[in-house]
Parts: structure tokens; sequence; C-alpha cells
């Protein structure tokens, strides 16, 4: 008998909006760029789901005792193929209900299936001092 976890979530790649001028503005990152955050799911085939995410609203500076931070609007999507931009479901209040593959009773050895949660946004960079900012956005999983 082989015993494997119910789910695995693995982050591929996390949202980069790389280097950015102190006071340039909006600067953004759309579904489908090379620097969006990537979650892969795996879970048994007909699974349902809700995804949920808690997001930073600003990304704070990495220099201790410093108050700068950078405003963040962060957006998620959910697509079945890991390259698939045009037929994603979008996150609502954070949340989105799944079902990962086809629903086959009559299946006595059900698959694994995967998917892909896709992170993108904005941030807007006021007069903010130079260094490195970062937050932490947390994918739930909730089975049905």
């Amino acid at each position: 008998m082989n015993v494997q976890p119910e789910l695995g979530i693995e982050v591929l790649q996390d949202l980069n909006f790389g280097t950015v001028i102190s006071n340039s503005g909006t600067v953004g990152i759309s579904l489908g760029e090379s620097r969006m955050g990537i979650f892969k799911l795996k879970a048994l085939a007909a699974q349902s789901a809700v995804l949920s995410i808690q997001k930073p609203e600003f990304l704070k500076s990495e220099v201790s005792n410093s108050k700068e931070n950078i405003p963040v609007t962060i957006e998620a999507a959910y697509a079945k193929t890991p390259t698939e931009f045009k037929e994603v479901l979008h996150f609502r209040d954070n949340l989105l209900q799944i079902t990962l593959g086809e629903d086959n009773p009559s299946n006595l050895s059900p698959s694994w299936e995967t998917g892909y949660v896709y992170i993108y946004g904005d941030v807007i960079v006021g007069p903010v001092a130079e260094g490195s900012y970062s937050g932490t956005l947390t994918l739930n999983v909730t089975y049905q």
C-alpha cells in the first residue's frame, strides 16, 4: 500500500516587482507576465476545495526599525493548466471554490490532478527610502 497526502502545494515562483525607482507611481504585473507569482496545487481528481488568500496591504521595508512601506494591490486567479491565462477563474473577495479534474465516480483509482494559482497586481511607489521591501501572501486550501 502506498499512502500519499491528499493535497500538495508548491510555490513555483514568487511575485517579483523587481527594481523600481522611488516616487515612480504605479508599477504593475499583469496576469500572464513572467514576474507573477505561481502556486501549483496537486490533489485527487474530483476533489472540491475552497481557496482563500490572505494578502498584505503594504510591502514593508526590510531595514530594521523602518516605518517605510509601499501600498500593494494583489489579485489572484486559478487555471487548470500552467500556461493558460484566457480561461481562468478569478478570486472574489479573496475566495474561490474549485474542483480539480473531472468527477468520475466509476473510477475506483482516482488520479492526481494539478491546478495553478497566479498572483499579480500593482504597487504604488511614492517617495520611499531605497532598500528592499517585502510582504507575505498566504494561500489556504479547505476541502469541501
